[in-house]
Order: structure tokens, then C-alpha cells, then sequence
């Protein structure tokens, strides 16, 4: 009879019945276990070899496609809209794979403008404002509201060649000056603008040249001038008013206040998103502190609009 399974058999019980009392008794043999279990339990984190993208992933660009193009995909587009979905992730993920993030100044600055657009999206700065709060930051910015001074004339043209013919052409309508009215003058050649005009130096300028627009400024009222030469040829020009530069009312400015509210809107909320973005990291210049006062006033650039499965 071998008498070893029963010598080895009553060891072992001795030694599971002390090991089960050292284990209820001590708290770190606990944390190992229980530390195990959760070990074996959890749920493994992804292979960075997974590539996962939702049907909502794509069902989204599917839609910004159609939309792009104003009518419903064929079954062929929305297999290619599958495809490229799945392309555009698998390149991503190489792109990251051999490290083409770290160094590309592209990659860079499209995650800067990324980052502006998240800034941007977190304030609402992109959010359509109410009549009411254009009109109190009208009040709360009056001060740079003003509107140039402006001009109502009528003038007589005739072409490059021809400023001898305004000469005589002068003398007649100054000569029937009292029984005219301030409609333009049927005479001279013809003219492709208007002939009746009412605009600022700036649009003056844009339209005649800035020879035309300084010399109109300086004319005095209601009564023709001398020829007075413009991009288009010659003029002779009579001011019937003049509004000279000064405060603007909201309701004639509120298309500027607009732009300026949703500019101003934008500056705040990248400006709040760099101080909090700050306050994570220890930022150095050539190995020194830097001394630096970040919201520097930049805005987010204009989103690129979604691009053709065919680009």
C-alpha cells in the first residue's frame, strides 16, 4: 500500500485550511483577489489595428452630400459614400500610424482651426442674435458709429475726348439755372450709371475714381461746376445737398452692427477658450517662462464648406 497520497493528501487539507483563515484575515490578499477578478472581467480596450465607423457616421455624411448637391443619392453614390467613409478613416488612422500628425504644419493648422471652431461652437458664438441684443451692443458701442459726409447731385457726361463740349454745354445750363428743376439735364452723351446720384466720398470713389469724389466734395452747392474729370471721361457736376459726417441711427447702421456684434462674439470666445486652455499647461519660450497675454483678438476662419466624394 502507498502510503503517499494519504500523507500528501492530509497536507494539502492542512494547508487549505490554513491558507483559507491567512486569506479571510488579510485585507491586502483581498485587494489582490478582487484586483484579479476586475482584471479579468473588464472589457478589454480596443486594438488601435480596430477601425470602427457608424452607420450614424455615415448615414450623416450621406445627408451633407445631399444636401451639397440639392437631390437623394442613387444606391451607387450612397455605396460610394459608404466607401470613401471608410477610406478617409483607414488613411486617418495610417496618417497617425507613421506619425504625419506631429511635424505637417497642414495637419497643424487644420487642428488650430478646429480647435477655433470647437471655441466657437462651446460660446454660441455662431448663434443668430435678436434684434435686441444687436441694438444694445449698438448702445454699448454708439461712439463708432458715424456716417461719412454725403452728397445728392446730378451731372452731364461726355467721353474722354470731349471736355470742350462740356465748356459750352456749361454755359447753357447756368444760363437756364432759374427754371430748372433738379432732375439731370437732358443733354450730353450717353452714360451707363445714373445720372441722379446720391453717396459718400467711399462711393464716390468706387464708382468715378477718387479724383472725381475729392473734387465733388468740394464743390458749392446748386450750381454747376467745370468740367471735372472721372475714370469715364468728363462731368459737369451740380450738388443739391449735403449731409455733412456725423452719428448714426441704429436703424441706419444695422447691418454693420450685425457683423461687428458676431465678430466681437467670436474674438470673446476664443479669447475665454485660450485663458482656460492656458491655466493646463506650463508654456516656455527658447527654455523661459513665457510672458505671454494670450487672446490675441483672433477669429475663427469661415468653415469649409463639405467636400465632393469627387475631390
Amino acid at each position: 500500500m502507498d502510503f503517499s497520497h494519504l500523507v500528501f493528501a492530509h497536507v494539502s487539507r492542512g494547508n487549505l485550511v490554513r491558507m483559507r483563515a491567512l486569506f479571510l484575515e488579510n485585507r491586502l490578499a483581498h485587494f489582490l483577489v478582487l484586483g484579479g477578478l476586475i482584471f479579468l472581467l473588464a472589457p478589454r480596450p480596443r486594438s488601435s489595428r480596430d477601425i470602427e465607423v457608424s452607420a450614424a457616421w455615415i448615414d450623416a455624411v450621406k445627408h451633407a452630400q445631399e444636401k451639397r448637391l440639392g437631390r437623394v443619392l442613387a444606391p451607387a453614390e450612397v455605396a460610394a459614400v459608404r466607401e470613401r467613409t471608410v477610406e478617409d478613416e483607414l488613411l486617418y488612422r495610417e496618417a497617425l500610424r507613421l506619425g504625419l500628425d506631429g511635424s505637417d504644419t497642414i495637419v497643424k493648422q487644420r487642428l488650430v482651426q478646429k480647435a477655433l471652431f470647437l471655441a466657437e461652437d462651446l460660446a454660441g458664438a455662431s448663434v443668430t442674435p435678436t434684434d435686441g441684443q444687436l441694438a444694445a451692443f449698438f448702445e454699448a458701442t454708439r461712439d463708432q458709429w458715424t456716417l461719412p459726409a454725403r452728397v445728392s447731385l446730378v451731372h452731364v457726361y461726355a467721353g474722354p475726348e470731349r471736355r470742350s463740349v462740356l465748356v459750352d454745354l456749361r454755359e447753357q445750363l447756368l444760363q437756364a439755372e432759374p427754371a430748372a428743376t433738379d432732375a439731370p439735364p437732358p443733354v450730353g452723351d450717353a452714360f451707363a450709371l445714373p445720372r441722379s446720384v446720391q453717396a459718400n466720398w467711399d462711393e464716390l470713389a468706387r464708382d468715378y475714381g477718387e479724383r472725381f469724389a475729392n473734387a465733388v466734395l468740394m464743390l458749392s452747392p446748386r450750381t454747376w461746376s467745370k468740367p471735372i474729370e472721372s475714370k469715364f471721361g468728363w462731368h459737369l457736376v451740380k450738388v443739391l445737398d449735403r449731409k455733412s459726417a456725423g452719428p448714426a441711427s441704429y436703424d441706419e447702421v444695422k447691418g454693420k452692427v450685425a457683423l461687428a456684434y458676431l465678430i466681437a462674439k467670436k474674438k470673446r470666445a476664443v479669447s475665454d477658450f485660450l485663458i482656460d486652455a492656458e491655466t493646463r499647461y506650463r508654456i516656455r519660450v527658447d527654455g523661459k517662462p513665457a510672458d505671454l497675454e494670450l487672446g490675441s483678438g483672433r477669429v475663427p476662419p469661415e468653415r469649409p464648406p463639405t467636400q465632393d466624394l469627387g475631390d
